[in-house]
C-alpha cells in the first residue's frame, strides 16, 4: 500500500540517547498514524548508524526512507560508512536508502527523490571563513587538509551530489506534477537558518550545498507546471523559503538529547 501520510524526521542524532527514547520515537512514529517515515540525515555516528537504521526498521514496521547526513559518518570514511549501509538496506526489506533509489511513487501525481549533498563549500565566503566543523576532524576524507584541499573535496562530493539528483529529477518531472526532494544540506542560502535568521556568509560554506540548489532552481524554472518541496535539515533551526513559485524548502528544527517528528507530510 502506498503513503498517504509520511512523518518526516531530520538530525535525530540517536547516538546520544538510549534505547528506551529509540524505542519511544519509534512509538511516536507508529502511533502518529503515517504510513511511512522519511529521514534527512543525521541518524546517529558511523559507529552506530547501522544498528540504529535496523532497529528503527524493525521497530517502525513501515517503509523508512532515508538519506544520511554529515554526522553519519563521524569516526569513519564516507566510503566505508556507504559500503556498510548498502549491506543493511539489502538485508532489511522495509530501508529504503534514496540516493541509491529510483524515483520512488507516493502517489499518482506525487513521487520521493533525495540524495546526501554535504556541504559544499560554495556559499558564502569560502575563502574568508574561520569556522571549522567537527567535520573536518571525524570524517576521514575531509581531516588533515589544507583549506584549500578540503574546498576541492568539497566541491568533487557537492557535484557527486548535484549529479546523482539531476538524474533522479530529469526523470521525475517527467512523470510526476509533485516531487519531494530529501537532502540533508539545505541547497539555497535562503534555507541556512539560524535562531530565526539566515546563515551569515561565515557559516554558509559549511551550511549549504550550492550545487545541488543549482540542479533544482535549474530544473523548476524550466518546469513551472510541477511542483517542488524540498525537505532537509543539518543546521538544527527551522524555517520556510520560497526560492521560486513552484520551488520551496522546509529546513528541520532539532535538538540535541530530543529525537523528535519534525512534521507529517500529507500527500
Amino acid at each position: 500500500m502506498k503513503p498517504t501520510t509520511v512523518a518526516w524526521l531530520t538530525d535525530l542524532h540517536l547516538n546520544f540517547v538510549g534505547r528506551s527514547e529509540i524505542d519511544a520515537l519509534c512509538e511516536s512514529i507508529r502511533s502518529s498514524g503515517a504510513n511511512a517515515a522519511l529521514i534527512t540525515g543525521d541518524i546517529a555516528t558511523a559507529e552506530h548508524l547501522s544498528w540504529c537504521l535496523k532497529h528503527l526498521a524493525d521497530r517502525i514496521q513501515k517503509a523508512v526512507y532515508f538519506i544520511m547526513g554529515n554526522h553519519d559518518y563521524y569516526g569513519s570514511s564516507i566510503q566505508q560508512v556507504n559500503f556498510e549501509v548498502a549491506g543493511v538496506v539489502i538485508s532489511t526489506h522495509n530501508l529504503i536508502w534514496l540516493s541509491r533509489s529510483d524515483v520512488i511513487e507516493l502517489t499518482p501525481d506525487t513521487c520521493l527523490i533525495g540524495c546526501e549533498g554535504l556541504a559544499d563549500g560554495r556559499l558564502g565566503d569560502p575563502e574568508g571563513s574561520t569556522v571549522m566543523l567537527n567535520d573536518y576532524y571525524n570524517i576521514r576524507e575531509l581531516s588533515h587538509l589544507t583549506k584549500e584541499s578540503r574546498l576541492e573535496v568539497q566541491h568533487k562530493l557537492g557535484d557527486e551530489a548535484a549529479e546523482h539528483l539531476n538524474i533522479q529529477v530529469c526523470e521525475a518531472v517527467k512523470r510526476y506534477r509533485n516531487i519531494i526532494v530529501a537532502v540533508h544540506v539545505p541547497p539555497f542560502p535562503e534555507a541556512c537558518w539560524h535562531e530565526g535568521q539566515n546563515t551569515d556568509d561565515n557559516y554558509l560554506p559549511h551550511f549549504g550545498c550550492r550545487a545541488t540548489g543549482d540542479v533544482l532552481r535549474r530544473t523548476m524554472l524550466a518546469h513551472p507546471e510541477v511542483s517542488m518541496t524540498v525537505y532537509c535539515g543539518h543546521t538544527h533551526s527551522g524555517g520556510f523559503a520560497e526560492i521560486l513559485p513552484n520551488l520551496k524548502v522546509i529546513t528541520g528544527a532539532a535538538e540535541y538529547y530530543k529525537p523528535r517528528i519534525a512534521d507529517i507530510i500529507k500527500l
